[in-house]
């Protein structure tokens, strides 16, 4: 039983060795605030998350779980919000089946057990569209500004809620203004966020195709990026039965649809567009919010269906299908255990010997792990540049090496799979 939960269950992401971005954001978080801030400037994203990450560190220290749980607590507030929201929307029991279905969501589920900012993401975009409804501009303002301030997508969700309006009676000057303010408090951020986006030119991204395009909502959902590689169909039809309840949702009630719908097709419109006309900038998990969206439609899709066999049916399959994917998804998002080989590294290294890594694909981990951090290298004899999206030049300038150090040190030579050998220079 205990082997179970621990391995094949989403608790697994929380004791899993912790992966290359999650090393940049401990990394990133370390400095002191000011230069926090500034470090942030040369990345993707804004600074809150490693800001909020800083002062976590500080409270409770540097251990992998400790570290990942901060994700957790925006999770559990995205459910006690939706919870209020639904109960708004629909009904207290209904309210119920929202949260449980938010909860257990596997996109949403995966981030609140990582060391990135994507949790806090999902609930900034939550209590936006929350607040938004409500019209309670004070809150709304403020969920976005946080957003804003998260990641550098949230101004489309913006952009998406002025589309909305623009289709209902309330596309009023006073309407638009307050919709709209969140962008007065980002304008400090604005020439970094233009800065950050013509300096990621060189990426990591994939290129979008008809494949993805006919995947992409099963994919947010699911938070499924192509591993295995045969889950693309199951994805694709996924993909259907979400469009299938969002229209439904639509059809019996538009303007509340319209609300979730709109966040949705707008920014793929616009991400996937751009990705296929320019250059790529898809990723999965830079639009979570979406995710938030989907969760939302798809429930009001399922409280319109008037035949209650239908409707109880609907959710319990639906329940049923992401507690099953979910246990199903757990070993395809295991990282390489660099956590377990440095164990033996840290005890068989003496004060002086160096860690290598083969590429710089392993250094974050590598350094992270690696009880005398400054000791880290990568192993680079070409002195070839290293790619700016891998996040290394930021916290660590300089660690390239062109050759192993004389004897009598000893050097540990780390492959990208975690897998090491020791180095003697004779």
């Amino acid at each position: 039983m205990f082997d179970f939960i621990f391995y094949h269950t989403p608790i697994f992401y929380l004791i899993q060795s912790v992966w290359r971005d999650e090393a940049f954001s401990y990394f990133m978080a370390r400095p002191n605030p000011f230069q926090v801030v500034i470090n942030t400037a040369s990345d993707f994203n804004p600074p809150l998350y490693y800001l909020l990450l800083h002062f976590w560190i500080n409270i409770f220290g540097k251990s992998d779980e400790i570290l990942r749980l901060l994700s957790l607590i925006p999770h559990l507030l995205t459910v006690y919000v939706v919870y209020l929201f639904a109960i708004k929307l629909f009904s207290k029991r209904f309210a119920i089946f929202v949260a449980i279905f938010t909860l257990f969501n596997p996109m949403l589920l995966y981030y609140a057990f990582e060391m990135r900012m994507y949790s806090f993401y999902a609930l900034f975009t939550l209590c936006s569209v929350y607040f938004f409804y409500l019209k309670n501009w004070k809150w709304y303002t403020t969920a976005s500004v946080l957003g804003l301030y998260t990641h550098s997508f949230f101004p489309l969700i913006i952009a998406s809620f002025l589309v909305y309006l623009w289709k209902t009676s309330e596309f009023k000057k006073k309407t638009i203004i307050y919709t709209l303010k969140p962008l007065l408090f980002y304008l400090p951020w604005l020439p970094v966020l233009v800065a950050q986006f013509l300096h990621s030119a060189n990426s990591w991204m994939f290129p979008v195709d008809i494949q993805l395009i006919t995947s992409v909502l099963g994919n947010l959902f699911t938070n499924y990026e192509g591993t295995p590689g045969n889950w693309w169909n199951y994805t694709a039809i996924l993909s259907g039965f979400i469009l299938l309840f969002l229209l439904l949702a639509f059809k019996n009630k538009r303007k509340e649809a319209r609300l979730f719908l709109t966040p949705i097709f707008i920014p793929l419109f616009l991400i996937l567009g751009y990705s296929l006309l320019r250059r790529p900038i898809y990723v999965n998990r830079y639009l979570i919010f979406i995710t938030i969206f989907e969760i939302m439609g798809v429930s009001l899709g399922i409280w319109v269906i008037k035949n209650k066999i239908l409707k109880y049916a609907s959710i319990i399959l639906w329940l049923i299908f992401i507690i099953y994917f979910n246990i199903q998804i757990v070993p395809y998002h295991k990282k390489a255990d660099f956590k377990g080989t440095f164990m033996e590294i840290n005890k068989l290294a003496k004060d002086g010997d160096l860690v290598f890594t083969k590429t710089p694909i392993a250094y974050l981990e590598s350094a992270y792990y690696n009880r005398q951090t400054n000791n880290t290298f990568i192993y680079n004899p070409n002195n070839i540049a290293v790619p700016n999206y891998i996040g290394i030049n930021v916290v660590f300038p300089n660690i390239s090496k062109a050759s192993f150090p004389p004897s009598p040190s000893r050097t540990f030579l780390v492959f990208d799979d975690a897998s090491y050998e020791m180095i003697i220079q004779k």
